[in-house]
C-alpha cells in the first residue's frame, strides 16, 4: 500500500504546472534576444540588471555588426583577385552574421510582445493532464522530449561554431578564427588577443542566435503536440469522463471500458506522451465531487472542456504562425544559399590545413541542414496532429450513446477537418517535402557555381 501511495504522490507531482521554456529562454538571453529580467519591482537591483542587460545587448550588436561590416569590406577589396573560394567563404560569414543581427532585432525589438504572449499563454493555460477516464496522459512526456531535443540542438550549435576557434590554437600560426580584412595590423600584442576575443564572442552569438530562433520553433512544436496528445486522450475518454460525472456504478464503467478496449489496443496513438491505465476503483473515487446526474448535462460539460482546449491549441498555433511566418520565408532562401556555398567551399579547399577546415565547414553544412530539418519536421508534426482530432473522437464507444452525442460529434468533426499548416511567408508550406525541395535547389545552385568556377 505504501509503495502504491508513493507512485500516486509522484504522479501528482508530475502534473504540477511549471515553466516549459527555461532552457530556451536562457539561450535567448545569451543571444540578447530576451531580457534578463522582466520584474516590475522598482528596487535598485532590478535597475542594475536592466542596465547591464542593455550594455550586454549593445555589445553583442557591436560584435556582430562590425564583423559583418568587415566581411563586406573584404569582399569589396578582394573581389577582383579571382580567389573564388576565399570570396565565397567571406560571403558565408556575411550571411550568417547578418541573419544573427536580424534575429536579435526581431525577437528583442520588433516582436517582443508577441513572443511574451506565446510563452506566457502556454505556461499559464496548458493542460497538464487529460480528463479523467480509463486512460490518461500528462504533459511530462512532451516536456521531457522538449528538453532532450533543445539541449542536444543547442549544444550542437555551440560545438559546431566554436570549433572554428580551435583552429588558430592548434596550428599556432598567428591567424584568426575568421579570415577577414582589418584596417590595422592585428598581429600586434594585445591587439591580436582583443581581436581574437571579439571573434570568439561573435561565434558564440552566432551559435546562440541560430539555436534560439529555430530552437524556440522546435520547442513550440513539441509542446503543442503534447497538448494535442492530451486532447486526443480526453476525446477518446469523453464518455468515460461523462460516466464519472454521472457517478456511474462499477458495473456500468466495466461495460463502457470493455467497449472502449478495442481502441486502447492500438499502438502509437500519441506523439510524445505515454498512455497510462486508470483502475476502475480509482475512477469511482473521483465521483464524489460530481453534481451531474443525467447523461446530457454531464456529457455537455465533459465535451465543452475538450472544445475549450481545442480552441486554445488553435489560438496558440495562430500566434506561432503570426510570429514565425515572416522570417521563415527568408530562412528558406538563407539556408539554400548557405548549403550551396558551404558545400562549394568544402570541395574547393586545397590549403595545407584543409582537413581541419573541411571538418569545420562540414559541421556548418550539417548544422544548416539540421536547422532546416527542425523547421520543416516539427511543422509537419503539427500538421499531422491537427488532422487526427476526429480520429481520436471516433475511438470512444460513441455507438452506445449515438442519439445523445450525435450533434456534438458532428459539429466537432466538421470543425476539426481544417488542418493547420505552418507556412513560410504565407507562400510555402513547411513540411518534409519543403525540406527535400530546398536541399535539391541548393545542390542545383552548387552545380551551377562549380561550372562558373571551372570556366573562370
Amino acid at each position: 500500500k505504501s509503495s502504491r501511495m508513493k507512485r500516486v504522490e509522484y504522479s501528482e507531482e508530475q502534473w504540477t504546472r511549471r515553466d516549459l521554456f527555461g532552457f530556451i529562454r536562457s539561450t535567448m538571453r545569451v543571444a540578447s534576444m530576451y531580457p534578463w529580467s522582466l520584474d516590475k519591482d522598482g528596487n535598485a537591483m532590478n535597475y542594475l540588471i536592466r542596465l547591464l542587460d542593455v550594455i550586454y545587448e549593445m555589445f553583442n550588436y557591436f560584435v556582430c555588426v562590425h564583423l559583418a561590416a568587415l566581411y563586406i569590406c573584404t569582399i569589396y577589396i578582394y573581389y577582383g583577385q579571382g580567389d573564388l573560394e576565399f570570396l565565397v567563404n567571406c560571403l558565408i560569414q556575411t550571411i550568417i552574421y547578418i541573419w544573427s543581427i536580424l534575429m536579435k532585432l526581431y525577437f528583442r525589438r520588433f516582436r517582443p510582445q508577441l513572443l511574451n504572449e506565446i510563452i506566457s499563454s502556454i505556461n499559464e493555460k496548458h493542460q497538464t493532464r487529460s480528463a479523467p477516464g480509463f486512460t490518461y496522459v500528462t504533459s511530462m512526456g512532451a516536456l521531457r522530449h522538449s528538453n532532450l531535443w533543445i539541449k542536444s540542438y543547442v549544444y550542437c550549435c555551440f560545438v559546431g561554431t566554436i570549433f572554428w576557434l580551435v583552429l588558430p590554437i592548434v596550428y599556432r600560426d598567428g591567424s584568426l578564427p575568421l579570415a577577414c580584412w582589418y584596417p590595422f595590423d592585428y598581429t600586434q600584442p594585445i591587439v591580436y588577443e582583443l581581436v581574437f576575443f571579439l571573434q570568439a564572442m561573435g561565434q558564440i552569438q552566432v551559435a546562440a542566435s541560430f539555436a534560439s530562433s529555430s530552437g524556440f520553433h522546435m520547442v513550440l512544436g513539441i509542446l503543442v503536440s503534447g497538448q494535442y496528445d492530451i486532447l486526443y486522450c480526453s476525446l477518446k475518454n469523453v464518455l468515460a469522463t461523462t460516466y464519472v460525472k454521472m457517478r456511474a456504478t462499477l458495473a456500468e464503467l466495466s461495460v463502457l471500458n470493455e467497449a472502449q478496449s478495442v481502441a486502447d489496443a492500438e499502438v502509437n496513438q500519441f506523439s510524445y506522451s505515454q498512455e497510462m491505465q486508470t483502475p476502475l476503483d480509482k475512477l469511482t473515487e473521483q465521483q464524489e465531487s460530481s453534481n451531474f446526474r443525467d447523461f446530457p448535462n454531464a456529457f455537455r460539460d465533459s465535451f465543452s472542456r475538450c472544445l475549450a482546449q481545442h480552441r486554445y491549441i488553435i489560438a496558440t498555433l495562430n500566434k506561432w504562425e503570426l510570429f514565425y511566418n515572416p522570417i521563415w520565408i527568408f530562412k528558406i532562401g538563407e539556408v539554400t544559399f548557405l548549403m550551396c556555398l558551404v558545400a562549394f567551399v568544402s570541395t574547393k579547399s586545397t590549403t595545407a590545413n584543409s582537413f581541419m577546415r573541411m571538418v569545420s565547414l562540414g559541421q556548418y553544412l550539417l548544422l544548416v541542414a539540421y536547422e532546416l530539418f527542425i523547421i520543416c519536421y516539427f511543422a509537419e508534426v503539427v500538421y499531422q496532429n491537427s488532422q487526427r482530432c476526429g480520429d481520436a473522437l471516433w475511438r470512444s464507444p460513441w455507438h452506445l450513446h449515438m442519439r445523445q452525442v450525435r450533434s456534438e460529434y458532428l459539429f466537432f468533426l466538421l470543425n476539426s477537418r481544417r488542418q493547420f499548416q505552418l507556412t513560410a511567408g504565407k507562400i510555402y508550406n513547411l513540411n518534409v517535402d519543403r525540406f527535400r525541395g530546398t536541399i535539391t535547389t541548393a545542390f542545383s545552385f552548387l552545380t551551377l557555381l562549380q561550372k562558373m568556377d571551372a570556366r573562370g
